[in-house]
C-alpha cells in the first residue's frame, strides 16, 4: 500500500479493533457507504498488511460463506502508535483469531450498529456503548478491562469474572436521564440450569445480575459514562425463537426478574431494537415492549443487514 493512511482509514482500522472483526455488509452500516466501496477499502488496506480478509460461513442467515476483515499485528501496532486504542480493552488479529466466537461475536456487533442507527433516526437520544473490545471510553492507567465483573458464588471464598457481551446507555438529551443496559447475546451454547451451579449456567448468569442489581454495583459506571444511574435492565437476544421462549420460562421462573428484557434476533433485523419486540421479565405471552417505552417505540431501519 504505497497511499498515506487516511482518517477515514484510521476510522475503518478503529471500528475493526473494537468489533474485533466486521462483515463489508457491517462496515457499510457503520460508514453509512455502499458495500462495494467498503470491499475496496478492505482490498487496500490487506496491501498494506493492515488487516486481513478471511472467508467465513456463519452460523445465522442462509449460512453463505462471507468474508470477514481482521486486524493485522502490523494495524494493531499502527493504532496504538497513533494512541487510538485503550490499554484497558482486549484486541483480536488474525494470529488471536481463535479467541473469538464467530456466529455470537458477529450478532453482538450487528446489535450495536442497531444501537448506533437509533441515535441516527432519534435526533432527541444519543447512545454510548461499551465491550470487552471498547476504546471510546478511557479510564486512565487501568489495565483492567472495564467489563469485568468479579462475581462471589457466596458459599467460597472462590471468585470468578463475569464479562457482559456489552453494556451502554440511551440518554435523552432534552430530560438528560439516561437508561443503562447489559447485553447478553445468547445462541443456545449455555445451560440453561445446572445442577452445580457453574459459572456457564444461565440460571447462576441471572442470579450474578441480580446480586449487581441489589447491591447497586452497576453504579460505576456513572464514573465511566459521566451520568446519573437508577437501575438497569438487562437484554437477552437469542438466535431463535425456541431459545427464546426457553430462556422466557426460566426467567419467569426466577423473579424478581422484570428488569430482564428478551427478544429474537429476527426480530432485531426486521424492526430494530427500538420496536416492541421485548419480553419484559420474559412474559412473553404478553403484549411486547420497546426499552424506549411506548412513546419512543418505532421500526429503525439499518441501511444493511444479515440476510
Amino acid at each position: 500500500m504505497t497511499k498515506n493512511i487516511s482518517k477515514g482509514d484510521i476510522q475503518l482500522l478503529s471500528w475493526i479493533a473494537e468489533y474485533k472483526f466486521l462483515t463489508a455488509k457491517q462496515l457499510g452500516s457503520l460508514s453509512q457507504r455502499s458495500r462495494q466501496v467498503m470491499r475496496k477499502k478492505q482490498r487496500e488496506l490487506a496491501s498494506g498488511n493492515y488487516v486481513t480478509i478471511q472467508m467465513q460461513t456463519f452460523g445465522v442467515g442462509p449460512g453463505r460463506p462471507e468474508n470477514i476483515v481482521l486486524l493485522t499485528a502490523k494495524g494493531l501496532k499502527f493504532l496504538k502508535e497513533k494512541n487510538v486504542l485503550s490499554n484497558h480493552a482486549r484486541y483480536v488479529t488474525n494470529k488471536t483469531k481463535s479467541s473469538i466466537s464467530v456466529s455470537h461475536d458477529l450478532l453482538v456487533n450487528w446489535f450495536f450498529i442497531h444501537l448506533i442507527q437509533i441515535g441516527r433516526e432519534k435526533p432527541s437520544l444519543s447512545t454510548k456503548h461499551l465491550t470487552i473490545s471498547s476504546h471510546r471510553l478511557k479510564s486512565g492507567s487501568s489495565e483492567k478491562p472495564l467489563l469485568m465483573e468479579p462475581i462471589s458464588n457466596g458459599q467460597s471464598a472462590e471468585n470468578y469474572t463475569m464479562i457482559p457481551d456489552g453494556v451502554f446507555i440511551i440518554t435523552d438529551k432534552e430530560s438528560e436521564k439516561s437508561l443503562l443496559f447489559f447485553l447478553e447475546v445468547d445462541m443456545g451454547t449455555e445451560t440453561l440450569v445446572n445442577s452445580k451451579g457453574k459459572p456457564t449456567d444461565v440460571r447462576q448468569k441471572i442470579i450474578n445480575y441480580q446480586t449487581l442489581f441489589r447491591e447497586a454495583k452497576y453504579r460505576r459506571y456513572e464514573k465511566i459514562f459521566k451520568v446519573k444511574l437508577n437501575g438497569f435492565r438487562l437484554l437477552f437476544l437469542s438466535n431463535t425463537p425456541a431459545r427464546l421462549k426457553a430462556l422466557c420460562r426460566l426467567v419467569r421462573e426466577m423473579s424478581p426478574t422484570n428488569f430482564i428484557w428478551l427478544a429474537v434476533q429476527d426480530q432485531m433485523f426486521s424492526n430494530g431494537l427500538s420496536a416492541e419486540i421485548w419480553a419484559r421479565g420474559g412474559k412473553d405471552n404478553e403484549q411486547l415492549q420497546s426499552i424506549l417505552g411506548h412513546r419512543l417505540a418505532s421500526k429503525i431501519t439499518v441501511i444493511d443487514k444479515i440476510r
